[in-house]
């Protein structure tokens, strides 16, 4: 939809902070962060290694996520299995040596210890020791104990046994100074989803980590890695429930791959995931941490010149939810059309969109305490309480604020005819009461941006931008024209707004649509209200008891929608997923021993996904590139 930047910002943004609060802000003050992956950094010659990092630290990057893994270049320092390469180690901790001195403790890192491609060849990745050993039958990786103990006792030669040469001869396992959290692996699982309920092995390396290696001892992070590969907004790929009920895992570890579309930014899946007390996050409360490890651009028909808006969307909806971020990844090569972004190139480059959100990242708040695991910065938390625009917008777009799909914090943040709900503009539904045209009087109010006049909820005009007056002496252009050439857009630093007189020049004249109010939505139900709302006597209004995220133990003690089968109150618009406890249960067949179960099999076997293999099992998968969350695997 084209919503022309001559009427842009709705708002002047010289009054940001002057603005009624948003409903779904994050007022706790606790800080998030932002980071980058940055798989090769210890391969590159050490001089150059360190001017990149202090690139890195000059983006107020908090987090460097690392990779023990080889290359087309370098060997895994695990050559064999059960044989390792010190040199290779040596390489790596003289990167977290360099990155503690450079950043003087500021940024640290996660590591993760290995690469489920790499048991496949997959995803640009070589073939390691354990690919080869397994010879394609990867998935034996994780359900035979032979590799299991083969594993930990790589975990155990990397964290107990080296001794670091540049931390004094010390553990990695103590290095809480530099080291964040560890990755029980990079995507175990990827592309598998669901695991099975009772997978054993996620939840006994984290404990490995944790309590036998001893990463819980010295305040250092285990983080699940993005267990089967890249979220969709629905799923439940790397929010298994053996993560969530294993007590060792600290810290649920998302990928995610979303894509600018034609109704929707890069940012808006993200801020539908983390809805503040949704499922997800009120699941998160006080039990685990909440960590978006891999998210980048997607390239798309409309071309590299929208990749900055893409980066800056969506690390600007994870700090506005309060979810902390590593972005993926850096490269010291030519970007070309990949997702990968150079740090070595000038800031009018993607790689200024990123540096812009990166440090707004520091600033921004977070509902969870990432304080054992990452001190705070030195610069204290943002007090504005507003949705900042994006500036990376390219003049050609065809809307520049406020467009369907587009991140709002208030009424006023959309174009007229839209909503602003759950921090989204978007489409009225067809029963939302209060809409342009609809019937209204005393008792059947408008959309708040709206006024009943006549008996009907009347449209509105976007509060135009101020343009400056152009003087230049040309025929085309008297010295009254109004306009430039180049219009400053809604979401310049720019603009300043045109008051309420200003609207006369229409024919009819129409009101300017209404600033935020005290006064709520109209409602029919629960959907036509923000998830942290609820629907009381016609009227959207704030919830405290019953309200999204909080426990239940029947549908009528939620007020925001329905009790899910975790137990919490979940928002009426959710898609219900037939997953985790009591999923099973909505089933309609009669058959209560479960899906596959065959009763002319043998006792003890079944059919199916149930059905038990006698021989190892061999699993061929296409070799994978980086898609949107979503897409097919090519």
């Amino acid at each position: 939809m084209r919503f022309p930047g001559a009427l842009g910002s709705l708002l002047s943004l010289a009054g940001l902070t002057s603005v009624a609060l948003a409903d779904l802000r994050i007022a706790a003050d606790n800080h998030s962060f932002g980071g980058v992956n940055f798989p090769q950094l210890q391969f590159l010659e050490p001089s150059y290694r360190e001017e990149v990092i202090r690139a890195i630290v000059k983006t107020n990057a908090r987090v460097i996520r690392l990779f023990i893994r080889g290359d087309e270049h370098h060997g895994d320092p695990e050559p064999e299995v059960g044989e390792f390469d010190r040199a290779l180690l040596n390489q790596f901790d003289d990167t977290l040596a360099a990155i503690h001195r450079i950043s003087e403790g500021k940024t640290k890192v996660i590591i993760a210890p290995h690469d489920a491609h790499a048991l496949r060849g997959s995803n640009n990745v070589p073939c390691d020791g354990y690919c080869k050993k397994l010879d394609g039958a990867f998935l034996d990786f994780y359900s035979q104990e032979e590799y299991r103990t083969y594993y930990k006792t790589r975990l155990e030669v990397f964290f107990r046994h080296y001794a670091s040469k540049n931390f004094g001869g010390r553990p990695w396992s103590e290095l809480s100074e530099v080291i964040l959290g560890v990755d029980v692996q990079n995507e175990p699982w990827s592309g598998i989803w669901p695991i099975p309920a009772g997978e054993a092995w996620l939840c006994d390396i984290a404990t490995h980590l944790k309590d036998v290696i001893g990463l819980g001892d010295n305040n250092i992070a285990v983080i699940t890695g993005g267990i089967s590969g890249p979220q969709t907004v629905d799923g439940i790929q790397n929010t298994p429930d053996s993560a969530w009920n294993c007590p060792a895992v600290d810290v649920i570890g998302i990928h995610g791959y979303f894509a600018q579309g034609e109704e929707e930014t890069a940012g808006t899946p993200w801020t539908k995931m983390f809805l503040p007390g949704n499922t997800l996050t009120g699941r998160a409360t006080d039990k685990k941490l909440l960590l978006v490890e891999e998210w980048s651009y997607m390239n798309t028909d409309l071309g590299l010149n929208y990749k900055k808006q893409a980066i800056f969307d969506q690390g600007n909806a994870l700090n506005y939810r309060g979810i902390p971020w590593i972005y993926s990844h850096l490269t010291f090569k030519d970007e070309g059309t990949s997702p990968k972004i150079s740090i070595t190139r000038e800031s009018n480059y993607a790689i200024g969109a990123l540096s812009d959100v990166l440090t707004r990242a520091s600033r921004s708040r977070s509902n969870f305490n990432w304080s054992k695991y990452l001190p705070a910065p030195s610069g204290g938390l943002s007090n504005l309480t507003t949705l900042p625009l994006n500036l990376y917008i390219p003049e050609q777009a065809s809307c520049t604020f406020g467009c369907e799909g587009h991140l709002c914090d208030a009424a006023d943040g959309c174009r007229p005819s839209l909503i602003c709900k759950n921090s989204i503009c978007q489409q009225p539904s067809d029963s939302q009461p209060g809409k342009i045209g609809d019937a209204c009087n005393s008792k059947k109010p408008c959309l708040s941006h709206l006024k009943c006049a006549s008996g009907s909820c009347q449209t509105c005009n976007a509060r135009a931008t101020i343009q400056p007056w152009d003087r230049r002496p040309d025929n085309s252009y008297n010295s009254h024209n109004p306009f430039r050439r180049d219009p400053i857009a809604a979401n310049s630093p720019a603009a300043q707004c045109h008051p309420d007189t200003a609207n006369a020049f229409l024919v009819p004249p129409r009101p300017i649509c209404s600033s935020p109010a005290s006064r709520e939505n109209p409602c029919t139900n629960a959907q036509h209200c923000n998830a942290d709302q609820y629907c009381d006597w016609g009227l959207c209004k704030a919830c405290t008891e019953g309200c999204l995220g909080m426990k239940c133990r029947s549908n009528n003690k939620c007020k925001t929608g329905f009790c899910n089968t975790h137990g919490r109150c979940d928002y009426a618009g959710q898609k219900k997923v037939l997953a985790g406890p009591g999923g099973q249960g909505r089933s309609t067949t009669r058959n209560r021993k479960g899906a596959g179960y065959n009763l002319g099999a043998p006792k003890g076997q079944g059919s199916g996904p149930n059905k038990v293999w006698d021989v190892p099992m061999k699993v061929n998968i296409p070799k994978e590139e980086v898609v949107a969350t979503g897409a097919a695997t090519a």
